[in-house]
């Protein structure tokens, strides 16, 4: 089961920001992969302030966090993945997200780790997108050869009831004979 730590922890650190509170991070320093200054770890873990004012370069993905601080005065380079959370909390109120280790989760993988992996869907999968096709101004080419209509989730088709096709097709363009056309593919 995919781990929810992924998706809460920025959830969290949102909400923080958005009262105007200070994110805190409590991270397994033992766990792997794990980039902290040893000298500031206790019990094998370490509180780290993620506030913006605190940081530089943050960056937090489904992976990790990795920022830039000061401990000490000096400047050090942090990386936590994300299965070396152990809790954010607002360090105002107290209140935030406690991630137990759960033996059954999985993480997402490092871009390294993700080679000969399948290729990741692409962004904006499932909404229209507009190609060119041959044809004249209305596509008249094309009309032999047209996909059959699809059907929506609810077991309606894009169809419209007089049967003349989708709705948000193009209206056909006055100019232009034999170039290229758009219209929109779902």
């Amino acid at each position: 089961m995919l781990s929810k730590r992924p998706y809460l922890v920025p959830a969290f650190y949102d909400w923080i920001l958005d009262q105007g509170h200070t994110p805190h991070l409590v991270v397994n320093a033992d766990a792997e992969e794990v980039m902290v200054p040893t000298q500031f770890v206790e019990d094998g873990h370490i509180q780290l302030n993620i506030s913006p004012s605190a940081v530089r370069d943050f960056h937090m993905d489904r992976v990790g966090i990795s920022f830039e601080a000061r401990f000490g005065g000096k400047p050090e380079r942090v990386f936590v993945p994300m299965h070396a959370v152990r809790a954010i909390v607002d360090r105002d109120s107290g209140q935030g997200a406690t991630f137990p280790d759960e033996p059954e989760e999985t993480f997402p993988q490092s871009e390294e780790d993700r080679e000969g992996a399948p290729a990741p869907r692409a962004e904006g999968k499932g909404r229209p997108q507009l190609r060119a096709v041959p044809g004249g101004e209305d596509g008249a080419a094309d009309k032999g050869a047209a996909d059959p209509p699809s059907h929506d989730s609810d077991g309606g088709s894009d169809a419209d009831s007089d049967g003349e096709g989708p709705d948000d097709d193009p209206p056909p363009s006055g100019g232009g004979k034999g170039g290229p056309s758009l219209r929109v593919v779902k």
